[in-house]
């Protein structure tokens, strides 16, 4: 379904708004819970492996994320195009990694929308 864009489409789906509700209230009551695993294909930089090999700590905490979150720093970590940099980056944001917070999520605790950042820390 595509975003909303005005409040006429609301009214007008209303009812399929109320199914999809219904339906989400009845899968939290049964229990249902989403298996999570890392998709196979995302490949982690050597810069990475050195680092889990160095901390083993670090392996430790980056596989407990969520694999949305390990996703996230894969990609990010894989994005950049020197190794120094790779590693940088790595070094950078060890310490969110250990915290078990997102690429994404807030650090400040200002944000509206936790535990994603939406930028209230830039209005303090």
């Amino acid at each position: 379904m595509a975003p909303f864009t005005d409040t006429k489409e609301i009214i007008r789906l209303t009812p399929v708004i109320k199914a999809y509700i219904f339906e989400a209230i009845e899968i939290e009551k049964s229990g249902l819970k989403v298996e999570y695993s890392m998709p196979e294909e995302m490949d982690f930089p050597e810069e990475l492996q050195r680092a889990f090999e160095e901390d083993s700590d670090l392996k430790t905490a980056f596989e407990k994320l969520t694999p949305g979150r390990q996703k996230g720093y894969l990609l990010y970590f894989s994005g950049a195009k020197q190794s120094a940099t790779r590693t940088s980056r790595i070094e950078k944001y060890k310490s969110r990694i250990f915290d078990g917070k997102g690429f994404h999520d807030c650090v400040c605790g200002q944000s509206k929308k936790m535990p994603s950042c939406d930028g209230s820390h830039k209005y303090i």
